[in-house]
């Protein structure tokens, strides 16, 4: 299949309700190897900066986007995209999108695709289509109008820009939110050694500042984790992993596992066995394999974490459920379906949640509360809450036994905060709660 046709595709079906990465798993395999990346490329790109490029296309369209057919509004932003955020020249961004276009659409809405790319194209004010010669901009201006200009460039929902504005300074949420407009890094963390030894066909450099974690520069992650005892993991996953730290009571859970890469994390990391439990079948099902082939004593046991099917733990990871905000740079699509309203519905989940698991940890045990969200309520207030219905549990700090975390992760009272401005990684939250009665 074309790339571009295969970009699109995906967008149609996430116009259509699916998820991102569930619609590139089913489109991809049709798509020549080689091609693959550009189509993920395309297709992850147009959905992070749909904003972005939707100003564009104002720009030089004459009629509101509203009023256009999805599909040919999707193969604008494909075009767009290709001319304003990818190094190809602009004749072959315009010429190979309209040539797709008119395949699937035919020739009168291909034509209306073409007009608009084209007048984009001109108005470099040249005619070689050079990329130092820049596009106008039709944001408002950062200073001004600060709202705008992230919501539009930025390519976020506005009650997001004005709730993390709130609470960080400008600067801070504009390196925010140019972080999680990047394609994410792959990063392979080691489970086993510090020094990998990849096999031939992958090429790993160091992730500055996060012992044990590697950026895939070449070959493909199957590649990677076929001859190394290690997991595809953001290190602000794996800061979680670490943050657990010293000798685990047994038996260890991790709830809400799946897809279960923590899982594998602690038993190798820790020595221990763990249980994973997850109320997704389907998901949880990926954690057989990676286990197996590493040899890891990980158990799968499909339950709802509100009603745990144990009577007690010695250590338990609750990795809730959340809206995700940490992590919206590899969530292609996550920021346009997440709404504000979700938020208490969540955090009400949560708490459900961490109070089920608090009633299985036993006198003496841990419980880590963590999740992949930047948002206050589902983090520190969160575990505030909890720690005035229970004080039978007090915070503790890191343990002194555990890997080293950077200290710019670890907040004044303890918790672990990953902030992706500061460590160009995926955003993450934890908190270590000792149940000491």
């Amino acid at each position: 299949m074309n790339p571009r046709a295969a970009a699109h595709r995906i967008l149609g079906e996430v116009r259509g309700g699916a998820f991102s990465d569930r619609a590139a798993s089913r489109i991809l395999p049709a798509v020549d190897t080689a091609d693959r990346g550009l189509a993920l490329d395309i297709a992850f790109g147009c959905l992070r900066l749909r904003a972005r490029l939707d100003a564009r296309i104002r720009t030089f369209a004459d009629r509101p986007l509203s009023r256009m057919d999805g599909a040919v509004r999707d193969w604008l932003r494909i075009g767009v995209y290709q001319l304003t955020e990818l190094r190809i020249p602009d004749h072959a961004a315009v010429g190979e999108t309209v040539a797709a276009a008119r395949a699937a659409l035919g020739r009168g809405r291909a034509g209306y695709v073409n007009a608009v790319l084209r007048a984009l194209a001109r108005s470099r004010g040249n005619d070689s289509g050079a990329a130092a010669d820049p596009f106008p901009d039709p944001f408002p201006d950062p200073d001004a109008d600060p709202v705008g200009h992230l919501c539009s460039w930025g390519s976020h929902p506005e009650w997001l820009v004005r709730r993390w504005l709130a609470r960080w300074k400008l600067p801070d949420v504009r390196r925010l939110i140019e972080q999680q407009n990047r394609p994410p890094d792959v990063v392979v963390r080691m489970l086993s050694g510090d020094d990998p030894a990849p096999p031939d066909g992958v090429e790993l450099t160091p992730v500055r500042g996060w012992p044990r974690s590697f950026r895939l520069e070449q070959g493909l992650p199957a590649m990677a984790l076929s001859g190394l005892t290690a997991v595809i993991q953001d290190p602000a996953a794996s800061a979680v992993v670490d943050y657990v730290g010293g000798r685990l009571a047994e038996p260890v859970l991790d709830v809400c596992a799946a897809p279960g890469t923590k899982t594998l994390g602690l038993a190798a990391g820790y020595g221990v066995s763990v249980v994973a439990l997850d109320v997704s079948q389907r998901r949880l099902a990926r954690l057989g394999a990676p286990a197996a082939r590493l040899g890891l004593p990980v158990s799968a046991v499909v339950a709802d974490a509100r009603r745990l099917p144990v009577a007690e733990a010695g250590t338990v990871l609750a990795d809730v459920p959340c809206t995700g905000t940490g992590v919206l740079g590899r969530r292609a699509d996550a920021r346009w379906r997440l709404e504000q309203r979700a938020l208490d519905d969540l955090v009400a989940l949560q708490r459900e949640i961490v109070d089920a698991c608090a009633a299985a940890v036993r006198p003496g045990g841990l419980l880590v509360y963590s999740t992949c969200s930047l948002e206050r309520e589902e983090n520190e207030e969160q575990v505030d809450a909890f720690l005035d219905r229970r004080p039978d549990y007090r915070r503790e700090p890191p343990h002194s036994d555990g890997a080293t975390l950077r200290s710019d992760c670890v907040t004044s009272r303890g918790d672990l905060f990953v902030r992706p401005w500061l460590t160009g990684t995926d955003g993450a939250y934890a908190a270590r709660l000792r149940r000491i009665a």
